[in-house]
């Protein structure tokens, strides 16, 4: 959408002797704001059109009026109201009533008046209500496919700095759409005179959860900063029964992937540091040890496979041991299976080591897989004094090995628990930017610049 959330112009189109827009402003000079203050009784007066009666809740600061019942236009500016224009279309329906009151940021506001707008481009349409504090001043709650925003006006335009980016209090917003909107319908009172057909230039820049909306009128720019609500907050402070979901995502909707990011991400990177310095301390504190080993003799005939080396005495408690075995492998295959046995207790660990090396020449050139060396790691064994139980096999033919070297480290660094752990500590982490970056594309698909900068 181009305007999404955007105010409708106003402020030189305010006539002489009617209040200016007090968004932000107090109704006497010195005058504090009460938390729980109360909007003013509303006077009711006769629509000169149809009669109706329309209750005027900003009187004094308001400047028209729209009847809920003819939709007629009402001059409530001076004491004598008059008709503006008079004109009939279909009664619309609010998501929010004229009349409801409802608590946001501490402060009980008034729906007075209520528009829709559309994208004159799209036909894309959006509801703003204006809420009313007398204490407060005016906001706007913008209603669109689903969410809310509540939006106050910008009197200080010369602290938003436009670079390629747009700065203003500290958040960098980028454009996000651009477009005409036109107002469709009007009912209950404003501070300015609005009608069915203003137009207005629109420009959303956003920084979630917030949203700077410019528009330029005639004769005016004015800007508008609005806040992402989440629906249920708006349901609860107007006691809204039932409304429809939200159908799309909003350009200033609050990333969820992202909330759950910062909160996690302080964890990861603790736990990551964490990691890293017990794999520092383990690399200093492992000895490295190296053991001959010697050769596996294939056997020449049955009942010579099982093979016998040691002992070796492993002084380390509970060490990662390292069992290399290399072959001259050519089209051909290894296979070791075995056990490092205890020799005083007979405490066995168990450990198998397969290998292969293929290579060869077709259509493409020269090719080769695997490789002629293979690694088992024995882990968490005990302090003692250990024999080396072999047993191997290989492929038939005119390639096959004789032997294959063996070679034994103790104690040695083990990276396989360090990448198990980061790939715990990242997985979350992972997924979270998976939706955090699937949530932002969805986001950028809605906007006229195509993707998320």
């Amino acid at each position: 959408m181009s305007a999404s959330g955007a105010q409708p112009p106003r402020g030189s189109s305010t006539p002489a002797g009617a209040a200016a827009p007090p968004s932000g402003a107090h109704p006497a000079a010195g005058a504090q704001a009460p938390a729980s203050a109360q909007p003013r009784e509303a006077k009711a007066v006769r629509c000169p059109q149809c009669g109706a009666p329309i209750a005027l809740r900003a009187l004094g600061q308001s400047v028209m009026a729209a009847c809920a019942y003819c939709h007629s236009q009402i001059d409530v500016s001076q004491p004598e109201i008059r008709l503006i224009q008079a004109y009939h279309e279909r009664e619309e329906r609010l998501h929010l009533a004229l009349g409801t009151r409802g608590t946001l940021g501490g402060q009980i506001f008034e729906v007075i008046g209520a528009m829709q707008r559309c994208d004159v481009a799209s036909d894309y349409r959006w509801e703003e209500y204006l809420l009313f504090n007398p204490f407060v001043g005016f906001r706007w709650l913008v209603y669109d496919a689903g969410h809310w925003n509540l939006g106050r006006t910008v009197k200080d335009t010369s602290k938003i700095t436009v670079l390629s980016d747009l700065f203003y209090e500290g958040h960098r917003y980028r454009k996000f759409n651009q477009g005409r909107a036109v107002v469709t319908w009007v009912v209950g009172e404003f501070y300015w005179r609005v009608k069915v057909g203003d137009r207005a230039e629109t420009t959303d820049y956003v920084a979630p959860p917030l949203m700077l909306s410019r528009e330029k009128s005639d004769d005016e720019i004015t800007w508008t900063l609005l806040q992402y609500l989440e629906p249920d907050e708006v349901r609860s402070a107007f006691q809204i029964v039932s409304s429809p979901p939200r159908t799309s995502v909003s350009p200033n909707q609050t990333n969820p992937a992202s909330a759950a990011w910062r909160s996690v991400r302080p964890v990861m990177w603790a736990a990551l540091a964490a990691s890293l310095l017990i794999q520092i301390g383990s690399a200093f504190a492992t000895r490295g040890v190296q053991y001959s080993v010697g050769t596996y003799d294939f056997p020449r005939k049955p009942g010579e496979e099982t093979q016998v080396y040691g002992p070796f005495s492993l002084p380390a408690h509970r060490s990662v041991n390292e069992l290399t075995a290399t072959a001259p492998l050519s089209n051909n295959w290894v296979e070791l299976n075995g056990s490092l046995v205890e020799t005083t207790t007979g405490q066995s660990f168990e450990f198998a080591n397969a290998f292969e090396y293929y290579y060869g020449v077709d259509g493409d050139g020269a090719w080769s897989e695997g490789s002629t060396q293979g690694t088992s790691l024995l882990s968490a064994v005990p302090a003692g004094t250990y024999k080396l139980i072999v047993d191997g096999a290989t492929g038939a033919g005119r390639n096959q090995p004789t032997s294959v070297a063996l070679a034994l480290r103790h104690d040695v660094l083990s990276w396989q628990n360090f990448w198990l752990a980061l790939t715990l500590i990242l997985s979350y982490p992972a997924y979270l930017l998976f939706r955090r970056l699937a949530f932002e594309r969805e986001r950028w698909s809605e906007s006229d610049l195509g993707s998320h900068r």
